[in-house]
């Protein structure tokens, strides 16, 4: 196994820490149920809550589906927070502590993190949990700076992770924006994060830090995956950005419906928004597979 066990108790794995798991009131997108959560947006991108089943339509294919589940209450958060370390990020190290340490603040019970790092390797605590106190010590005494920037082999770690879990399944990444470099005896390319994201329904996350751009590639996955991506024009958005994440997913908007068949083919999905001048953001595919 690539990497090496950290004496503060954080774990460098290539795959999944073994957990088990959580009994949360949600499931997963498989067989019975195609879940969908979507996000609702005013023209200034204002969140918008608030809205019924009838205000929206889901297309599968092109045709509207039955939707036979609905809910807009807030639905607890299971994420892996992914903090590029890498030498490029520089200085600003602790701003990006300082920043996730934002969303750990803001967390509710019920919502559940993991905290990684990537930059000279991978790492992922093996603790996905709602304690605020062992969440900051996390921050503040387990990652590692320096190095370069493997990305993709993060974030197919930080997914790796959450196999085991169920309902909605998050990776949200600080980063500068660009994979510079694959780390030996790691799995995940672009293709190989894609592929997961998509056919195993995970929700991708992205903030580029003040004068840095996200590649096309990790923006597309956002867009396909029903999850946002953000670049913050000030050091001082970033905190505000990561805060913005959590309100978001605490109010995203939930959909079921049976599959018609299950072909072990991607069928495309939409919502759409009755109401003129908002907008619903939200996966753009779902593999039909009986799967787990």
């Amino acid at each position: 196994m690539p990497g090496m066990l950290k004496p503060a108790g954080l774990v460098v794995a290539a795959s999944a820490c073994a957990l088990a798991q959580a009994q949360q009131p949600t499931f997963r997108s498989r067989v019975e149920t195609v879940a969908i959560y979507s996000t609702v947006t005013d023209r200034n991108g204002r969140l918008v809550t608030g809205l019924g089943k009838t205000d929206f339509q889901v297309i599968e294919d092109g045709r509207p589906v039955d939707v036979t589940l609905f809910s807009s209450d807030p639905q607890p958060a299971t994420v892996v927070i992914m903090l590029d370390m890498s030498q490029s990020v520089g200085p600003r190290e602790l701003l990006a502590r300082d920043s996730a340490q934002r969303f750990v603040d803001a967390l509710e019970p019920g919502d559940r993190v993991r905290i990684g790092s990537f930059g000279v390797e991978i790492a992922l605590s093996p603790l996905l949990t709602g304690d605020k106190d062992e969440l900051t010590r996390i921050l503040r005494e387990e990652l590692w700076p320096g190095g370069a920037t493997p990305l993709w082999n993060a974030l197919f770690a930080a997914m790796s992770s959450l196999d085991g879990e169920s309902g909605r399944r998050v990776v949200l990444s600080l980063t500068d924006g660009q994979d510079t470099v694959s780390l030996p005896g790691w799995p995940g390319t672009l293709d190989d994060v894609r592929r997961k994201a998509l056919d195993e329904d995970f929700m991708i996350y992205a903030i580029a830090m003040e004068g840095s751009g996200l590649a096309r590639p990790i923006v597309d996955l956002a867009d396909a995956t029903g999850g946002g991506h953000f670049e913050v024009k000030r050091d001082a958005d970033l905190a505000a950005t990561f805060a913005h994440v959590l309100d978001e997913l605490r109010h995203q908007y939930l959909f079921g419906f049976a599959p018609g068949t299950l072909d072990e083919r991607t069928h495309k999905l939409e919502v759409r928004v009755t109401a003129p001048g908002l907008k619903a953001r939200s996966r753009t595919s779902y593999l039909a597979t009986a799967g787990k």
